[in-house]
């Protein structure tokens, strides 16, 4: 039988701490975590604040293993070591690492940008030289406090340092655990995409052809082939596509899901391909830039912001239309064909079924339910 353990602690940095209990009647102190096979030493903390947590964390495992039958006598475990480095020199050698591996531009900016407000932020605290294995979440909701302008900022900034965080762990092998996730979340207001009516979708993309070839060969592959715009459409080269215009062919690394994808081509959108002369391009061609290069990560929304200041000039949309509304709107329109969530799932190249629900019901859309389905009372 075992105490509930408890910390024992000075007021003074200098003061020795341990954490303290009984079994079978004997007195045990664990001033580290060597003896329960985790990295902890609360004595040797830079500050109380750090001391404190140490001790928190060695409390809180030593518990675990005590409910998990582990008895003092036990054997020590073999534990693999984590390399101690300084918290600079950590995310200094990340971003090599990030800039090497196959990721797509928007998202390598994101972590690389963030990389270097994080290696600000530890300038600016006077954090450079703590090891980052000592990098907690009292540091990590800190930084963050300068992203709260909105919920949504301040989300996508969490997720994007808990990448950061989990390459540490899983890549550079400098971490047990991932610090971000014992932080605060704060609830996102889901951001609307409204699809297009019918007849509004005829009557927007007549205009938008008028005014730009790209973009509207753009909306015509997210409406008709359900790609994403910026780092699936925007990327496209005449080799994507099989030899009679039938089908499109991504690879992992062509599209966000990171799986081989293949997406057939509606009618439509073949004649426009063919009317604009992809057909005569080399495989190796953008179909945009016809180049070997495509076109900065910002050409489509920067033409369609263009262009929507003059629909909704003139009453056509409402704010909440968006470059991505033709999209949303395939979505909607092959829901109702269908019913059949599990086809927009393949044909989305969505990670899993519940990203397709959470995709229709931000949509406002009722998945599979009716009056009949209810439940009736029984006579």
């Amino acid at each position: 039988m075992f105490s509930e353990p408890t910390i024992h602690t000075t007021p003074e940095l200098a003061g020795r701490t341990y954490v303290e209990f009984y079994f079978d009647g004997e007195r045990h102190r664990l001033y580290n975590g060597k003896l329960i096979g985790i990295s902890c030493n609360p004595n040797r903390a830079k500050s109380l604040a750090e001391r404190n947590k140490a001790l928190d964390f060695l409390l809180f495992h030593l518990r675990k293993q005590l409910e998990k039958g582990w008895t003092p006598a036990a054997e020590i475990p073999l534990v693999k070591p984590i390399l101690i480095i300084p918290a600079i020199k950590a995310f200094t050698d990340l971003k090599t690492s990030i800039e090497a591996e196959s990721l797509s531009d928007l998202y390598e900016r994101d972590l690389l940008g963030l990389n270097d407000h994080f290696l600000a932020y530890l300038q600016r605290e006077k954090l450079s030289n703590l090891p980052v294995t000592n990098i907690g979440s009292d540091h990590i909701e800190q930084f963050l406090q300068q992203f709260k302008s909105s919920p949504t900022n301040y989300m996508n900034r969490r997720r994007t340092l808990s990448a950061l965080f989990l390459r540490l762990k899983t890549t550079q092998k400098v971490l047990k655990d991932n610090p971000t996730q014992q932080t605060g979340k704060l609830k996102e207001i889901p951001h609307l995409n409204l699809p297009y009516k019918k007849d509004q979708l005829r009557k927007v993309l007549e205009i938008v052809r008028g005014r730009h070839k790209d973009v509207y060969l753009c909306c015509l592959l997210m409406y008709g082939c359900l790609l994403r715009p910026h780092q699936e459409i925007r990327l496209l080269k005449r080799g994507y596509f099989d030899e009679e215009f039938t089908k499109i062919s991504l690879g992992g690394h062509q599209n966000k899901s990171r799986k081989i994808r293949s997406v057939l081509v509606p009618e439509y959108v073949r004649t426009e391909l063919m009317r604009l002369g992809i057909s005569l391009l080399d495989d190796g061609m953008n179909i945009f830039s016809h180049t070997t290069s495509a076109f900065n990560p910002f050409y489509f929304s920067t033409a369609w912001a263009r262009i929507k200041e003059n629909l909704l000039e003139d009453g056509l949309i409402e704010q909440d239309h968006t470059l991505y509304s033709f999209r949303h709107t395939a979505a909607v329109y092959m829901y109702l064909k269908t019913k059949d969530p599990y086809k927009i799932q393949q044909a989305f190249g969505h990670g899993s079924l519940r990203v397709t629900l959470i995709y229709l019901r931000s949509l406002g859309m009722v998945i599979d339910a009716s009056l009949d389905d209810l439940p009736e009372l029984p006579v």
